[in-house]
């Protein structure tokens, strides 16, 4: 009886699955026949395809998810009668209620992409979140609630109709038993499809919301997830989100003073030559591009360095420099948008402009703003986001593969290979007709660590000192070495290519990574800064260094957060902008006050590290100039300790007040 009850059950989550993936996928035939422009999409047969599958995908999984609650209680306890009629009576409860939210969360998904041209966000929790009452008002005089209810009921009752008839254990011939070793195959395969189709993809990551940027046509994107995926990112997102609130003024001058600061703002110096003679300017944020890697860097066994080592050998790096986040989303929103919320992308503020950004700042100055990055848009919001900051255009996977149709051979998990990246901003360079600020973003250097199959690697050796921090076998971890000289050697040919060509003259280019190397373990506390540095690399051209004052002091101490006042000092002239203690790393007389390097759990300075988590602790350089250090000596007194906490509640403070403003 257990067979026949289980197979029962499984007919019926079957039905189930063809029910409510047709449902999803009317509702974005519907959608797209409504909402879609066939002037748009003319000669885009492949995206449009692209389209459908990865939706369907979308809703697989949402189902199988959905279902599989039945499915395993089904499995624990139809073996006994009283508890095969629980089930049956729950079952048909639970399913009718799974589908008519599915028919509903597909109606709202309908009518807010109708109002706001998107799928279901953030800014759909504005019942919670906004005046509740005007909200429902507004809802009942604009949409049809009854209509959709009652169509949302009538296709409930009919659902419910054919559970009832799956879930009825029939006794007639052609429901005999089945031999043990064909039902224990079927119950196999049937465990296995829905695994499958609950996670999405047999590849490494599952299916996820990168995975809905199909197309450079922004329609396609929000056609692709159903209204349930969407619905479940918003809830994401709005967990996640930070409660942004008006300041005072006091409240900013207090910790203002406690970090040690005079101004959270500077000026560029006048310099008549830049003002006639305004650069491009280049900053790569490196995916992983850490120093804890880059020390085992060394000629000619291990090239960790490529194209990269003369550019290193050339031009200015800084080593003893740290990232502001330990992740790309914390340090990306740290240093382009002086966020400290990684989320702010995708928060409630993710629609309000935020001034004295690097994008406002060059923009205002007359720049064409540009982003790249060889992963998804949908990325934390990017793709929306980025042009609310004023940025003119904004270039992703989905574009890279147009331009280069090679690439779409090579794509991982996280996106095309970099160097693709690089290629287009060498273009747009090589195009540009006006002063032209190029924001990249790599992203090959990630698990599963794939080297793209045009790239010849140099050679690379994991040694003994090496493999005592290994977290991975000594193959996996030369893999992992292969695929950081690939991202630095990407870069050192980017360089190469605009320094030789009439760009390397009026071409600012400056590189960093975005956090430490993964599968590195850290000796600590000899190597804290060393699993927290990341190195600063610039290249000025000489024509503006010669018009221009500057020091190199390569022992100088820093942080994102000192990388953009470095690049405006090079390239903008009498211009003002949010330092948020940041300084010129050339100038020619350091500004002791903002002479440190901040990371979420590191402040560093001259003297040594005091870590920002745990006990108060001070740990001096080692005298060999280097980036280990020494064991913790001493108290750590009490104005530092001040700078230490004030600091961060500054960067929160002034976030809030860009955002919501001043109070009283």
């Amino acid at each position: 009886m257990y067979q026949l009850r289980i197979r029962a059950l499984l007919s019926a989550l079957w039905c189930q699955i063809g029910v409510l993936t047709l449902l999803l996928a009317g509702a974005r035939y519907f959608m797209f026949h409504i909402f879609i422009d066939p002037r748009q999409i003319s000669g885009h047969a492949a995206a449009i395809e692209h389209m459908w599958l990865t939706g369907i995908r979308f809703d697989l999984r949402v189902t199988a998810i959905l279902l599989s609650p039945c499915l395993v209680l089904g499995l624990l306890i139809a073996a006994r009668e009283k508890g095969w009629r629980w089930l049956a009576r729950c079952a048909r409860i639970y399913l009718g209620l799974v589908a008519f939210v599915v028919i509903m969360v597909s109606i709202v998904n309908y009518y807010y992409y109708q109002t706001y041209h998107d799928f279901i966000d953030i800014f759909a929790f504005g019942l919670v979140d906004d005046e509740s009452s005007a909200v429902l008002k507004s809802i009942w005089q604009d949409y049809p609630i009854l209509s959709a209810l009652f169509a949302a009921a009538a296709i409930t009752a009919f659902d419910t109709v054919l559970t009832r008839h799956f879930l009825t254990p029939r006794r007639r011939r052609d429901a005999s038993r089945w031999p043990v070793g064909l039902f224990a195959l079927y119950l196999f395969l049937t465990l296995l499809l829905f695994a499958a189709m609950a996670r999405g993809s047999l590849a490494t990551f599952p299916l996820r919301r990168n995975d809905s940027q199909i197309s450079t046509i922004t329609a396609l994107n929000k056609m692709t997830p159903n209204g349930l995926i969407a619905l479940s990112w918003a809830v994401g997102d709005h967990n996640l989100d930070v409660k942004f609130t008006p300041v005072s003024r006091r409240a900013g001058a207090v910790l203002l003073r406690q970090s040690g600061l005079n101004s959270l703002d500077a000026r560029t110096p006048d310099n008549p030559w830049l003002r006639d003679h305004r650069p491009n300017v280049v900053m790569a944020l490196m995916e992983s591009m850490g120093s804890n890697m880059l020390v085992f860097d060394h000629m000619p066994d291990n090239d960790l360095l490529g194209a990269l080592r003369k550019p290193f050998a050339d031009d200015f790096v800084f080593r003893r420099f740290v990232s502001e986040g330990n992740g790309t989303a914390p340090s990306l929103a740290a240093l382009f948008f002086h966020s400290p919320v990684q989320n702010i992308s995708h928060s409630s503020a993710q629609r309000v402009p935020l001034a004295d950004t690097p994008f406002a700042v060059y923009k205002k100055a007359g720049y064409n703003v540009i982003f790249i990055t060889s992963g998804s848009l949908m990325w934390r919001n990017l793709g929306n986001y980025l042009p609310f900051q004023g940025v003119d255009r904004v270039f992703g996977q989905e574009t890279l593969e147009s331009l280069y149709p090679e690439s779409r051979q090579e794509v991982t998990d996280w996106g095309v290979p970099d160097d693709y990246a690089f290629r287009l901003a060498a273009k747009l360079l090589a195009q540009a007709t006006q002063p032209t600020f190029i924001a990249i973003l790599t992203v090959t250097n990630h698990p599963p660590y794939i080297v793209p199959p045009h790239y010849h690697p140099k050679p690379v050796y994991a040694s003994a000192q090496m493999m005592a921090h290994a977290e991975v076998p000594r193959q996996a971890q030369e893999n992992i070495l292969r695929t950081y000289q690939y991202g630095t050697d990407s870069l050192g040919e980017f360089i190469a290519t605009i320094k030789d060509s009439p760009l390397g003259d009026n071409t600012l280019i400056a590189a960093a990574g975005d956090h430490q190397m993964r599968r590195l373990k850290a000796f600590n506390p000899r190597e804290q800064f060393l699993d927290r540095a990341v190195p600063f690399y610039l290249y000025i051209p000489k024509i503006i260094l010669d018009n221009s004052p500057w020091r190199y002091d390569p022992s100088r101490i820093g942080s994102h957060k000192d990388i953009m006042p470095t690049l405006y000092a090079y390239s903008l002239s009498d211009t003002p902008y949010q330092a948020l203690g940041g300084r010129n790393m050339l100038a020619p007389v350091d500004d002791g006050s903002r002479a440190f390097g901040y990371n979420v759990d590191l402040w560093v300075d001259d003297r040594g590290v005091y870590p920002l988590t745990g006990r108060p602790a001070f740990y001096p350089w080692t005298p060999d100039g280097g980036l280990t250090l020494q064991p913790a000596v001493g108290p750590v007194d009490t104005s530092r300790m001040q700078r230490f906490t004030a600091y961060p509640v500054l960067l929160r403070w002034q976030l809030n007040a860009r955002i919501k403003g001043f109070s009283g």
